[in-house]
């Protein structure tokens, strides 16, 4: 009776770990899949990797699985020394990614030990037959990487996640602790307690900071919100209407928000001054600066007849103030009556002036140095007819730098062929045609464009 009822305990104990190695494969399987679909934090993959390889570990050294597979007690004996060996690394790893590299760099020398430890372990005690020497190894290790870690929870790192981790670890000490000298009564169940409570412990800990970094990149989106708002607030809501002068403008932003902006100082029905500028760099920084510059723009309408003097005003006012950044700017000033164009740039892309009554497209370089670095910039006009027919083009360099499906880039003839095929379209239809004729299976930079034609 006595030997019928020790059989039905270890029955049920042997039954129990494969539960057991079940709930690490389920917690191992959501951690990777939750890291692959919905997060890129490590800590899910070194999460998903460590319980994975434990809950192997413990499916194979179950009595019940290596009777029922025969011949396979070797096999998964020598497997679960391959895991023992191999499976501090991804712990090491969901730890310095937690708490950082450690005091004096020692999480990381922790981490190539273990890495340089596991192939020689494989090596000598699995595929050398020394697994006695191995066993002695591993346990030294296993030894020092416990010490140093509690050392550095109880030392050198505070908060929730570490306290949690400290406590959970201990906890898992005591039972692996329990499990192997000897405390029989306890059963083979001690030491899976133990590591599963340690493993929901990292889970709770990944689960904390990948709430927290989901609750910051919705503040980061909010905010980039409101500075797309701005953004779009600063953008012209229409162009200048004017007899004897066509406008059509065209924005495509690579990022939620950019550093291209274009602008127009409309002096009366015959003169206007059109500026385009683009801000070094990407997203908000850039577009911070795209918005100094709206200011900047609207505090040189004294001097919109004076393409080179407005630009010169905006250099005065960005010297140091961009902090590495620079911003490239074109600005074209359009008399109908006198039937001129009088433009000036700084370090920006030439303007083209397709002419109506020809073929020829003319290109406007007449250009200074970039606008903030260079406090003693100087910058001067040139002024050309502008009659009716006559198309300009201003724009970024997005639009001759992008790169076509081909791989190639749109590039500056390419725009000069487009601009004399197109000479005889609408602005409107001139300015779509063109931004879909620049855009690439992958958008590098900002599109930006202005338009104006002669009527």
């Amino acid at each position: 009776m006595l030997n019928s009822l020790d059989t039905v305990g270890a029955l049920r104990s042997e039954l129990s770990l494969v539960m057991f190695a079940t709930a690490f494969f389920a917690i191992g399987f959501v951690s990777i899949v939750l890291w692959t679909v919905k997060s890129r934090d490590p800590l899910l993959l070194w999460l998903g990797t460590f319980s994975g390889l434990y809950g192997l570990r413990v499916f194979i050294t179950d009595d019940l699985v290596i009777a029922a597979i025969p011949g396979g007690a070797w096999a998964f004996s020598h497997a679960a020394a391959i895991i023992t060996y191999s499976i501090p690394i991804p712990l090491v790893l969901f730890l310095r990614a937690l708490i950082g590299t450690g005091w004096r760099n020692s999480l990381n020398i922790w981490l190539w030990m273990q890495i340089v430890f596991a192939p020689l372990a494989i090596a000598v005690g699995v595929l050398g037959g020394h697994l006695d020497v191995t066993e002695t190894g591993n346990k030294v290790m296993i030894l020092a990487g416990s010490t140093l870690l509690l050392v550095h929870l109880f030392f050198f790192y505070r908060g929730k996640p570490a306290t949690i981790v400290k406590w959970a670890f201990i906890v898992l000490v005591a039972c692996v602790m329990a499990r192997n000298i000897g405390f029989e009564a306890l059963g083979k169940l001690i030491e899976p307690v133990g590591f599963l409570f340690f493993v929901c412990a990292l889970g709770y800990t990944t689960a904390l900071r990948t709430v927290s970094r989901e609750q910051k990149l919705i503040q980061v989106e909010q905010e980039l919100a409101t500075a797309r708002r701005i953004q779009t607030f600063i953008l012209p809501k229409t162009v200048p209407q004017m007899g004897g002068l066509e406008i059509a403008t065209r924005y495509v932003p690579m990022t939620a928000v950019a550093g291209d902006l274009y602008d127009f100082l409309q002096i009366d029905p015959y003169r206007v001054t059109i500026v385009v500028a683009d801000v070094s760099g990407h997203g908000v920084p850039a577009a911070l600066i795209a918005s100094m510059l709206k200011v900047g723009i609207a505090a040189e309408r004294q001097n919109a007849s004076d393409p080179a003097a407005i630009l010169t005003g905006l250099n005065a006012m960005l010297r140091g103030m961009l902090d590495g950044q620079f911003v490239t700017a074109a600005c074209a000033f359009i008399d109908l009556e006198a039937h001129t164009l009088t433009y000036s740039a700084a370090g920006h892309p030439p303007a083209l002036l397709a002419r109506g009554d020809t073929s020829e497209v003319l290109e406007l370089a007449e250009n200074g140095l970039f606008l903030g670095p260079f406090p003693k910039a100087s910058y001067s006009n040139r002024t050309v007819p502008f009659t009716p027919g006559d198309k300009l083009l201003l724009y970024t360099d997005g639009i001759p730098e992008a790169t076509l499906s081909s791989g190639q880039p749109f590039g500056d003839e390419a725009l000069k062929r487009f601009m004399i095929e197109h000479r005889l379209s609408s602005v409107s239809l001139f300015a779509d045609n063109l931004i879909q004729a620049a855009s690439g299976p992958v958008q590098e930079d900002d599109l930006t464009l202005v338009i104006a034609e002669g009527t």
